[in-house]
């Protein structure tokens, strides 16, 4: 295999792409219609309105026949390291090497920005000063307060999707899924806009001698909506640990267990907050940004799987206990750079601005982020319907077959699916074989791609030697603390039951479904990441210490290996090797 169907053509104007936190993004392959449907006619575009709307670029700079926001090759999900790059050139203030390491965090393997002259704009440059400033007094909170109410609304037009026509299965389909362009318009100005405050607060940090305290403000800040699912694992986790009717069902195993509950007396109160859990974020999952793969509203026992999991942690590592000091340290963070400058008014002035957008645009990313991640299930479900249908009727050798049509083929599809039964099946045989392959780091257009068939094996286990005692490592800091502990590298959920209570766990990147481990690990160190990434966000909440970015830490600690590790600082010391 050479290339893939929905494979991108690489743009002219904006040519390098990355991996780089793109794989908490889309971990695995992206199925055609997910990719042609979902994110060229609803993501790709919207992020483009947002750069739009904030001033950062003019609609003309953009080829809007292809999604030049983003990328997708042999199935696996780019960013885009050009665009912020301009973004970089054009905001007064920024450069184009500070927003690489805010995106993407530390990566010697991205090429170096190089100056176009069509990155000059006077007037982008101006508007997105204007766009700063009111960021900075609190404009997103209208934006994003409008888009929440428009999601919730589209979520309730949701039609009887078992009794609808498979015509108006792929409309609504289709409906839904372009949903994603104004909900990434308004998301996408929120997540950039988030950036703005952190910065100040950072630049004021280092301005005084006090950078570690720039990360401390930001964390445990309290009603963040990527933390308040896994405070509901936890919860229900308790209620399993404190009953020993509840245990034996758990321990029984997952085969049968919600029908063991439902049959279990003293499971009342669980399983009431279990379909409270599912009504609240049933639509998160695995691979949340694939509208092929399953939700706990499609497989509660995602969500039984993770509850599973949090139950061998100790009452003492409760992550509301852990939050609390954290937000302890925060408060005192505050104070203490606050005092820094103290007799400056007009520092004073920016920096408490810098905290109180920065500490607002958080919680506005990830109540954006759940809504979008809300959204995507309405199209998962109608295409599962569909997907349905046609194997009962004998068209489709498997339901999930249906993601392996493109866009553009679906009206064709619904007009004769038996022409489709064949060619579906060697789509998703392809595909399979997709998620067996490491994609290419970097993406750039003056680069010929590799074919596919010549792209390694994906690595599925930590190898190599690991460093001597007293190396010590920089990765940037994430979230705050200290911890000295035992790693445990887990590169594929398949192994995430090897990690102990108390251990620090080392992964290349993380998504949702990776949450409970936090719970159950004393810290995170990921390869890959940013401070705006899942890892850091997730982990600032439920009061995790945290190092992202630190290039080869599944080869240089593996698991075993006694470390130091200091979250506000970003440094990994070897204490004893394996």
């Amino acid at each position: 295999m050479k290339t893939w169907i929905a494979d991108t053509e690489p743009s002219e104007r904006f040519p390098i792409y990355t991996r780089a936190n793109a794989d908490e993004v889309g971990p695995e392959p992206f199925t055609p219609l997910n990719w042609t449907l979902t994110w060229e006619q609803g993501m790709a575009p919207g992020t483009a309105d947002a750069w739009i709307a904030l001033g950062t670029f003019e609609p003309d700079e953009f080829l809007w026949t292809q999604p030049e926001t983003y990328g997708s090759w042999g199935g696996y999900f780019y960013n885009q390291v050009s665009l912020g790059r301009v973004f970089g050139h054009r905001m007064p203030g920024a450069t184009p090497d500070a927003i690489d390491i805010s995106f993407f965090g530390q990566n010697s393997t991205v090429p170096p920005y190089v100056h176009d002259p069509r990155d000059d704009n006077e007037a982008c440059s101006a508007k997105l000063g204007e766009s700063f400033g009111a960021i900075l007094g609190g404009a997103q909170e209208a934006l994003a307060a409008k888009y929440l109410a428009d999601a919730a609304k589209w979520r309730a037009s949701r039609p009887d999707l078992a009794t609808i026509s498979d015509a108006a299965l792929v409309e609504y389909g289709r409906t839904s899924a372009r949903w994603q362009r104004p909900g990434w318009d308004a998301y996408a100005q929120v997540v950039i806009g988030a950036t703005v405050g952190p910065q100040i607060v950072q630049g004021i940090a280092d301005a005084v001698g006090k950078s570690e305290l720039a990360i401390q403000i930001f964390g445990a800040l309290g009603d963040v909506a990527s933390a308040g699912m896994p405070e509901r694992v936890w919860d229900l986790s308790r209620l399993v640990r404190g009953s020993a009717e509840l245990t034996a069902a758990f321990d029984a195993g997952m085969d049968g267990l919600a029908e063991r509950l439902a049959a279990e007396p003293t499971a009342a109160k669980f399983n009431s907050e279990f379909d409270e859990l599912i009504s609240m974020f049933g639509h998160r999952g695995v691979n949340e940004w694939e509208i092929s793969a399953q939700t706990w509203l499609i497989n509660p026992t995602l969500a039984y799987q993770m509850i599973d999991r949090v139950r061998r942690q100790e009452d003492a590592m409760s992550p509301t206990l852990r939050a609390g000091e954290s937000a302890k340290r925060r408060q005192a963070a505050v104070e203490e750079l606050t005092a820094a400058v103290a007799g400056d008014e007009a520092t004073a002035g920016l920096l408490a601005a810098g905290i109180s957008s920065g500490q607002i645009a958080y919680r506005l990313r990830e109540a954006g982020k759940n809504a979008t991640v809300m959204l995507m299930q309405e199209p998962k479900l109608a295409f599962r319907e569909l997907g349905r249908r046609m194997h009962e009727r004998g068209l489709l050798a498997d339901p999930m077959h249906v993601f392996q049509i493109l866009e553009s083929e679906l009206d064709s599809f619904i007009a004769d699916p038996a022409s489709f039964t064949e060619i579906t099946a060697a789509r998703h045989a392809q595909w399979l074989t997709l998620a067996e392959l490491e994609p290419p780091y970097l993406v750039i257009r003056d680069r010929p791609i590799p074919p596919i068939s010549e792209w390694p094996k994906r690595r599925r286990f930590a190898e190599g030697v690991g460093a001597a005692a007293g190396t010590q490592m920089k990765g940037i800091p994430g979230s705050q603390g200290a911890v000295t502990a035992r790693t445990r590298v887990i590169l594929d959920l398949a192994d995430a039951d090897s990690l102990e209570p108390g251990e620090i766990l080392v992964c290349t990147t993380t998504d949702p479904s990776w949450v409970p481990l936090f719970m159950i690990a004393s810290a995170v160190i990921c390869e890959i990441g940013a401070q705006a990434s899942h890892a850091v966000i997730v982990s600032r909440e439920l009061g995790v210490p945290c190092v992202v970015s630190l290039a080869g830490a599944s080869t240089s600690l593996p698991s075993g290996t006694l470390v130091e590790l200091d979250g506000s600082t970003g440094t990994v010391k070897v204490i004893e090797s394996v």
